[in-house]
């Protein structure tokens, strides 16, 4: 009577193993990448119709306004909180979690972000981003190593990477000026180079691969902190070495 009673149950659940190819997490996969490209789609069928259409055109302004990244995310969202979450059958009490849980998981990257904004702001009010823009121009030094120098002393300083780059690029952000081009471009990879280098102990990431792993401080230190920075270090030469053919 027990196998009888096992038996649909197990029927049931290799029903669903076989077709977790075609499902994410217990929802239709259709659904999901739908709830992906929605975004992508509205500030696509934006940039058409600022292509395409004429300025007066009611639908230019209709997509115009959808496909505004803010709009368009929220959109995004609203349709994934119906395709994957009541749609799907699932309680309201464990959608909620499931947007708790996802605040929880972007809280900190906000933080971070918002953090080093707020630093940049505090270097420009404090006129420390003249100050480097001057005595670069006066010791003639290269904008691409000034560029990794200051994210990788920021990153250092702070143990953030982003803050790194957020505050390094405000700063150099004027020295570049209009241009943009292959120089704006390399400088980009200089900055995001410098951020990673001396990932160290005041670095949550420093931690993450420490206790992932399982290793000593020193073990961490002399592996992940010294990977970092020769990728680093590698990224600088190869921005110099491509400056010099274009």
């Amino acid at each position: 009577a027990a196998a009888r009673r096992a038996g649909p149950a197990t029927a049931d659940a290799g029903t669903g193993t076989a077709g977790g190819g075609s499902r994410a997490g217990g929802v239709p996969l259709g659904w999901a990448l739908a709830a992906v490209l929605v975004p992508v789609v509205l500030m696509l069928l934006r940039t058409v119709a600022e292509l395409a259409l004429s300025e007066g055109s009611p639908l230019r302004h209709v997509l115009t306004f959808t496909g505004e990244p803010v709009v368009a995310m929220f959109a995004g969202f609203l349709f994934a909180l119906f395709a994957l979450g009541y749609r799907s059958g699932q309680p309201p009490e464990k959608v909620r979690e499931s947007l708790t849980d996802s605040i929880k998981s972007v809280a900190g990257i906000l933080l971070i972000i918002a953090g080093g904004g707020a630093f940049n702001q505090v270097l420009e009010d404090t006129g420390i981003g003249k100050a480097i823009e001057s005595a670069a121009t006066g010791a003639h030094l290269n904008l691409l190593l000034l560029g990794w120098l200051i994210a990788l002393v920021l990153s250092f300083s702070t143990g953030s990477a982003t803050v790194g780059i957020v505050a390094a690029t405000g700063i150099l952000g004027p020295m570049v000026g209009h241009g943009g081009g292959v120089e704006s471009s390399l400088l980009v990879v200089a900055i995001g180079a410098g951020s990673i280098g001396l990932n160290y102990v005041n670095h949550a990431g420093f931690w993450l691969v420490k206790e992932s792993f399982g290793m000593t401080l020193g073990q961490a230190t002399k592996s992940h902190t010294a990977i970092q920075t020769l990728v680093s270090v590698c990224g600088l030469l190869m921005a110099l070495l491509l400056s010099v053919f274009v």
